[in-house]
């Protein structure tokens, strides 16, 4: 087949302490390589498409079958929902959920109360745009803010975790100021962090991000997706007792479900002070930097090597491209 990948180029690199993020969530150009490399190996043509204004366009002319989508979109909280858009409205197959999935998933309180609707556990949250908004009954300190509609933990310092309804508040309109969007504040769960990673049908092992600082409440911040440091170590398989893994795989399954996911995503999953996993976040756009990033971490760990890994991602794509009745190029480029 043709396959198409669409992609957001990181050309600004981030720093410590959230300075110059504005590009955190795009790709390196070396991911787009590997991503694209991967597909010609399984014996597709690939042609790269950057998910700018031109993109419309350019997959037109481009004549793709599908669409390998790790686009991030350009602005606003719907963002992540504008390629998959877009190729809908072509008649294009692109892999990873839908648009609707996408737009719900980056909200991370919509996200919140889709699952809970569902019957999963989750921290109490609030969403504050001004740092007045009244706290839920029975509101626990301490709590974490962060941006509500960013990835890539955008706006999570160690420095995120508040100890009093004050500093909580000052928190949120700093938060809501910087990013222009809401401030999530949720209650700080202090168990074990764990990341899932969901790949068609199957829910791979849980791996663990231990978290080797001496902060109070510690926090898998920012600061530690920009490089390798000592104070982060990624166990996969997690050393969990079968009991959690089940409990953990289980509630990634159905919060994938609930939230109308598809292809792949990543739950994220944090213990309580009882041991009992709550639903965090869900990526439905999980990074595939190889050696790096989360999910590759976990297939490589479960036996999935990255060729592979790109392979079971598209698969499903090239299933609906191939029942997929194709665009009319000439029509729609007339529209546009």
């Amino acid at each position: 087949m043709r396959v198409g990948v669409a992609f957001n180029l990181k050309r600004v690199k981030p720093e410590a302490g959230g300075a110059h993020d504005d590009e955190a969530e795009y790709d390196a150009p070396s991911t787009i390589e590997a991503i694209a490399g991967a597909i010609s190996s399984l014996g597709h043509d690939v042609v790269l498409l950057e998910a700018d204004a031109t993109f419309p366009a350019a997959v037109l002319a481009a004549r793709v079958d599908v669409v390998f989508n790790v686009s991030e979109g350009a602005r606003g909280r719907s963002r992540e929902a504008q390629v998959p858009a877009v190729l809908e409205l072509l008649g294009i197959p692109y892999t990873g959920s839908d648009p609707a999935a996408l737009v719900t998933t980056l909200d991370k309180a919509l996200a919140k109360g889709v699952v809970r609707d569902a019957g999963i556990y989750t921290p109490t949250a609030v969403v504050m745009t001004t740092g007045d908004e009244p706290l839920p009954a029975g509101f626990a300190f301490p709590a974490i803010v962060k941006p509500v509609a960013e990835g890539s933990s955008k706006g999570v310092l160690p420095a995120s975790v508040a100890t009093s309804e004050d500093e909580a508040r000052s928190l949120a309109r700093r938060v809501a100021a910087r990013y222009a969007e809401g401030a999530l504040v949720e209650e700080y769960l202090p168990g074990r962090e764990l990341t899932v990673a969901v790949l068609g049908e199957s829910v791979l092992p849980p791996m663990e991000i231990v978290l080797r600082t001496r902060d109070p409440y510690p926090v898998y911040s920012f600061d530690h997706k920009l490089e390798p440091t000592d104070e982060v170590a990624y166990e996969a398989p997690a050393r969990i007792s079968s009991e959690l893994d089940r409990a953990v795989r289980a509630l990634a399954a159905r919060a994938f479900a609930a939230l109308g996911c598809r292809d792949v995503a990543r739950v994220d999953v944090r213990l309580d002070a009882a041991g009992r996993p709550a639903f965090i976040e869900c990526n439905p756009l999980p990074g595939l930097t190889p050696g790096w990033s989360d999910l590759c971490l976990i297939a490589e760990a479960a036996g999935v090597d990255y060729p592979t890994l790109i392979r079971r991602i598209l698969e499903p794509a090239t299933r609906r491209a191939r029942r997929a009745p194709g665009p009319d190029p000439a029509g729609l480029v007339a529209s546009i």
